[in-house]
């Protein structure tokens, strides 16, 4: 990683831009790209440099990460919330992969990803074939173990021969980006062998925050099914938990697909609610009949190692009856209480935001509650709907009373329940909504294994509705209203 540092004036700015642009260049590509992000990132910097400060240089770190080339800028100007507009429009055109602004205990920390062109890599699937459902299955023996870097290509060909092109986690086509995950500690795996190299099963997981866990990229070649393979490798990697400090473990099983919806409903795990419209249209050999022409929708469940700590949530009212509804189903010792009158509320949130051109998606994570947190999560929905966002995720901290006051009015920006999940890092006990471009969500194809996914997805998706009604009916209203004036004779009399 390269640190340098300059000034906000125009030769620092130059001078940070052809740092990135000469780092870019030594890795092999995306040059152009990463110099226009940083110098975007520093002419956003000096503008919100209004104030004279003893620190008023620019920070650039630049550096490989994974199959990425990783931009921070770091300031001390007016905070930051969200990455500047221009840079998400990069974005959206694929010259930049994802970009987050926001602070932290440092200042303002703004970030951008440009693809080096081994992150396009993708399987070469010449001379491979789609194993049938039906194929006869195999006695070969497997040797189960730790997933390594170096299976990555063989993992990509497994997931070939069971699904095609077709795999909902397109990342797993791109073999050179599951090498630097695995390689980098971001994501953990366990497969099953075979003799001559090949993998015939994979149960991978990857880290979402401090000590929590995603569970996915389960994966089993037709003729070794019926071994109990992915328990197998479940417990292998399950038995990490403690070297690897993971807590939790949360899965994200697709809704058109009742079979890993149970396998999600393992001992110990909840339903705790649903991204919905989270992805792109994917074809799902097996599950669904042809392409899906909508978005992928997933259901959430947690799964804790250890005891919770009895917490009492703060959740707006407009949530409660959802809350209520998914937290009486656990065991966990977690309560909502009563908004809270008196409270000491900051007058500013810490909020920060970043944007995934290839899922559509944003994600907005709030820290601190502060008395603006509307106003800005006003602003930061508007960038990211620009920006070309099909779906937003908000993650806030429902151990903070402000949010059950505060948060009253998150509704009005057409922000539905998604999911409560609890102990997640930093933010602690987390209340998650969601901003839906199309909040009719289309259900037909969802293939429920179970009744706690069909009555949840029912009961958010009717007040996702109901909610852009809602917003529906104000603008109406507004519109009437302003026709009623138009009507109005005015100051002259005519």
């Amino acid at each position: 990683m390269i640190h340098i540092s300059a000034p906000t004036d125009d030769i620092g700015i130059a001078v940070l831009a052809e740092t990135a642009r000469a780092t870019a260049t030594q890795h092999g590509g995306g040059a152009e790209a990463a110099a226009l992000v940083v110098r975007l990132f520093a002419q956003d910097a000096r503008k919100r440099h209004t104030v004279a400060t003893p620190d008023a240089e620019l920070h650039l770190a630049i550096g490989v990460d994974g199959t990425e080339l990783s931009m921070e800028l770091r300031d001390q100007g007016e905070p930051v919330n969200a990455p500047p507009p221009a840079v998400l429009a990069l974005v959206e055109l694929g010259l930049a992969t994802a970009a987050h602004g926001g602070i932290d205990g440092h200042g303002n920390l703004l970030v951008a990803r440009v693809p080096l062109p081994q992150h396009g890599r993708i399987l070469d699937d010449e001379g491979l074939e789609i194993i049938p459902e039906d194929a006869p299955i195999s006695e070969e023996p497997v040797e189960l173990r730790r997933l390594e870097p170096d299976d990555a290509f063989a993992l990509t060909r497994c997931i070939f021969r069971c699904y095609g092109w077709t795999y909902a986690v397109q990342d797993m086509y791109f073999p050179d980006r599951i090498a630097a995950a695995v390689e980098s500690g971001k994501r953990i795996g366990a497969v099953a062998v075979t003799p001559d190299g090949e993998i015939a099963a994979h149960h991978g997981m990857s880290f979402v925050a401090d000590g929590v866990v995603e569970s996915g990229g389960a994966v089993t070649d037709p003729r070794f099914r019926g071994r109990n393979l992915m328990l197998q490798l479940f417990a292998i990697n399950q038995g990490r938990s403690e070297e690897l400090g993971i807590r939790s473990v949360m899965s994200r099983p697709v809704l058109t697909h009742g079979v890993t919806q149970r396998l999600a409903l393992g001992r110990g795990s909840y339903v705790m609610g649903m991204f919905l419209d989270a992805a792109g249209p994917v074809q799902q050999v097996g599950f669904t009949d042809g392409m899906i022409d909508h978005r992928m929708s997933y259901g959430v469940t947690f799964q804790t190692y250890a005891p919770l700590e009895p917490a009492t949530l703060s959740i707006p009212t407009r949530y409660q009856e959802i809350a209520r509804h998914v937290l009486g189903a656990t065991e966990y010792p977690l309560a909502i209480g009563e908004p809270q009158s008196g409270l000491e509320v900051p007058t500013t949130s810490v909020i920060g935001s970043s944007y995934d051109a290839n899922k559509q998606a944003g994600v907005i994570t709030v820290t601190t509650v502060g008395a603006d947190l509307l106003v800005e999560l006003d602003h930061i929905l508007d960038q990211l709907r620009a920006a070309g966002a099909e779906m937003v995720l908000v993650y806030l901290p429902a151990d903070q009373p402000a949010l059950a006051t505060v948060g009253a009015g998150l509704p009005s920006e057409r922000l539905a329940y998604a999911a409560i999940l609890p102990a997640f890092g930093e933010l602690g006990n987390a209340l998650i909504l969601q901003w839906l471009r199309n909040p009719a969500v289309d259900d037909s194809q969802f293939s429920y294994g179970d009744d706690q996914y069909r009555v949840l997805t029912r009961m958010i998706i009717d007040q996702a509705i109901a909610l852009g009604s809602q917003e529906a009916s104000q603008r109406l209203r507004r519109a009437r209203r302003e026709q009623l004036l138009a009507l109005l004779p005015d100051d002259s009399g005519s």
